[in-house]
Parts: structure tokens; C-alpha cells; sequence
């Protein structure tokens, strides 16, 4: 027992380590820009050694989509392992809503982390290449709603209006404040009205298919 309670203070410590370097790098990213910012300024501001902060995050831009963890894994999870009779866009929906309580509590950080995004091109790229990985995941869900292969011209073209709505909530801003993203719940109505146009496509092609 003593063994595990060490191992367990010996992870949350690591864990925090980790959020801390991400949180003042996006700072410091968003102050001074993300070329200009150095792993040394990183490691001096979260008070540990330049070799932390690479053991931590072996490459730079892993820093900016920390935030991101694992929620790829999650998404896959969510549509593979969706209930019999829910469609892709219902448990896409339903994963929507069950991110939201990370994306309220780290509002603040995911404003910064857009803002050093659109700031640099090589991280646009970065992220585009992410976004792809989840176009996948929902072009393989899409298929077997409309009883097609992953690569048939229909469930590419869903997934890719469903990728379309992320893109349109990551550049929507408060109109007074153009550096700050919408509240999450402005951006679920935002979500819910377009996804009102992705159900009724991929309805059409499923009654156009007959299936």
C-alpha cells in the first residue's frame, strides 16, 4: 500500500509538472509569440530545468495542444462504442456535451491556445493535421450509418460539413472582444443549428441509398 500511495503522490506531482509547463508556455506564446518564445524562457518561468520541459513535451508545438490530450481517444470511444439505433451525429452530439465541463473549466487556457494558433502558420498546419485524424474517426462512423465503405464519396462528404462546424466554433469570436472565443453555451448553439443541416444531408443520402 505504501508502495502504490508513493507512486500515486509520484504521478499527480508529474501531472502537475506537465500543466504547469503547458500553462505559463501558452502565456508566454501569446505574450511574445510562439517563435520567439525559447524552451529555456519555458523552463525559467515554470521553475524547472530546459531538460524537463523536453522530457515533458519532446517537441514544441506538443506544448500548444496539451489541452488536447487524449480527446481523440475519447471521440473514437464515443462513436464505436455508441449505443444500437443512436446515429453518428447523435453520439458526436452527445460527446459534444460530455467535453463541455472541460471546456468551461479551461476557457480561459483554450482562448489562449487559439490565439497562439492563428498566430502561427506552422501550428495552423499542425492542427489541420489533428482535425484530419478526427474526419477520419467520423468518416468510418458515417459509413456504417449509411451501410458504405470508408472511402465512398457520401460519408466523406458528412464528415467533412461535420469537421466544417468545429472549424466555424474554433474562429467564431465575441464581437466586442475578437481575441476571445464565444461562451460554450453560445457555442452549442451555434453547434445544434448546423448540425441541423449535417442530419438532414446524411438523412438525404441514406433515403437517396434507400437504406
Amino acid at each position: 500500500m505504501a508502495v502504490e500511495h508513493q507512486e500515486s503522490l509520484r504521478e499527480r506531482k508529474k501531472q502537475k509538472t506537465r500543466e504547469t509547463i503547458a500553462r505559463v508556455a501558452l502565456d508566454l506564446f501569446a505574450k511574445n509569440g510562439y517563435q520567439r518564445t525559447t524552451i529555456a524562457q519555458i523552463a525559467e518561468a515554470a521553475d524547472v530545468s530546459p531538460r524537463t520541459v523536453s522530457t515533458y513535451f519532446p517537441a514544441k508545438e506538443a506544448i500548444v495542444f496539451d489541452l488536447n490530450g487524449d480527446m481523440k481517444e475519447r471521440l473514437a470511444e464515443a462513436l464505436r462504442g455508441r449505443p444500437a439505433g443512436e446515429n453518428t451525429m447523435e453520439a458526436l452530439r452527445s460527446w459534444i456535451l460530455s467535453e463541455r465541463k472541460f471546456w468551461e473549466t479551461h476557457e480561459e487556457q483554450l482562448s489562449c491556445q487559439r490565439q497562439v494558433i492563428e498566430g502561427d502558420d506552422g501550428l495552423i498546419a499542425y492542427e489541420r493535421a489533428q482535425i484530419h485524424e478526427f474526419e477520419v474517426l467520423l468518416v468510418e462512423a458515417l459509413a456504417v450509418d449509411l451501410e458504405l465503405e470508408p472511402d465512398d464519396l457520401e460519408p466523406r462528404m458528412a464528415a467533412s460539413a461535420a469537421v466544417a462546424v468545429f472549424d466555424l466554433l474554433s474562429t467564431e469570436k465575441r464581437p466586442e472582444v475578437k481575441s476571445e472565443m464565444l461562451p460554450v453555451e453560445e457555442q452549442m448553439k451555434i453547434f445544434d443549428q448546423a448540425l441541423t443541416f449535417v442530419v438532414g444531408g446524411v438523412n438525404a443520402l441514406r433515403e437517396a441509398r434507400g437504406t
